[in-house]
């Protein structure tokens, strides 16, 4: 398996983290009590940050190349762009819902609890279609010298939360999967 399906893979596994917040704080909405706002902030802020601006462009990029290699994929892919679109179209949506109920802005339930739900279902079907249907065809066809002109264009740019060197920003979202994976770590502030 080419390295960057296994680190796609990796981050799948990270986002699923994310997704797992979330899904915690939904429930927090379903109990009639009120969730951390700036938690699920964060989760989406990082989401819209992170895999919508690094993720997904290299896998649209390797996608792009492996049309060329098999135009019969052409409709897969597609339907995975526009699928890229919609999760960082529903995302930025939420982010901005979510950031008015930081700052006090009284919104409808529905603009969060509904559409949290939906994101996090979404992209969990999103993710698993990629691994079971697209991975597997990228690995069979694309050759070494396809995922160097993957990487040719796309600034990768190092996991501000999984990274080595987590951002001052995401300091407390950091600790909140530390704790929710029951992890004993010693995490720096």
């Amino acid at each position: 398996m080419d390295y960057h399906l296994a680190r796609w893979r990796t981050e799948h596994v990270n986002f699923n983290r994310m997704l797992t917040l979330v899904d915690n704080e939904i429930d927090t909405f379903r109990r009639g009590e009120r969730p951390d706002y700036e938690l699920m902030f964060d989760v989406l802020h990082y989401m819209t940050n992170g895999p919508d601006q690094t993720h997904h462009p290299f896998e649209d990029r390797a996608c792009e190349r492996l049309v060329e290699r098999k135009p019969e994929t052409s409709a897969a892919v597609q339907a995975l762009a526009e699928e890229h679109r919609h999760i960082a179209e529903a995302g930025a949506r939420l982010v901005e819902n979510l950031g008015a109920a930081v700052d006090g802005a009284v919104l409808p339930r529905s603009a969060i609890e509904g559409d949290a739900a939906d994101y996090a279902t979404y992209l969990r079907n999103h993710m698993h279609q990629e691994e079971e249907g697209i991975f597997p065809l990228l690995d069979r066809s694309l050759e070494q010298e396809d995922w160097a002109w993957v990487d040719r264009d796309v600034v990768q740019t190092e996991d501000p939360l999984f990274g080595d060197t987590v951002s001052q920003r995401y300091k407390t979202l950091q600790r909140r999967i530390a704790e929710q994976s029951g992890c004993d770590c010693d995490i720096e502030d």
